[in-house]
């Protein structure tokens, strides 16, 4: 018979399995690979620690993702500045308006995918003088 106390840690264990599966993969999924049925699940996001638990998790994730978003921006610029350092005629400005639609100068991009549509635009041709 296990005794009382480990069960509690047990529990504590899935509860920290559950949110980072929860990161990849919907409730359902989750709760059968945690063994567990999908009512206890959804009740444990409606306890307020598991939940607030969460909610720190896909912060964390969300700045990794913007970190890397950032990362890759740069990498792109960089490799943009060796192509056009190879050209007859390097143009700077666009090269920086790149950068600035990154979001890779801001602290805090609200929403990395407005970065990405902004790229888009002017690499399609759009009026890049808003930044």
């Amino acid at each position: 018979m296990t005794p009382i106390f480990l069960k509690g840690e047990e529990m504590k264990a899935r509860r920290r399995a559950a949110i980072e599966l929860l990161m990849c993969y919907p409730d359902t999924v989750v709760a059968e690979m945690l063994g567990i049925r999908l009512s206890t699940l959804r009740q444990w996001m409606q306890d307020e620690t598991f939940s607030a638990a969460l909610r720190e998790r896909e912060k964390e994730q969300a700045a990794g993702f913007k970190r890397l978003a950032r990362q890759a921006a740069l990498n792109a610029a960089s490799t943009l500045c060796q192509i056009t350092g190879e050209s007859a005629k390097s143009d700077g400005k666009i090269l920086l308006d790149i950068l600035k639609a990154s979001g890779a100068f801001e602290a805090d991009e609200v929403d990395p995918g407005d970065a990405l549509a902004e790229i888009i635009k002017r690499a399609s041709g759009g009026d890049g003088d808003d930044l």
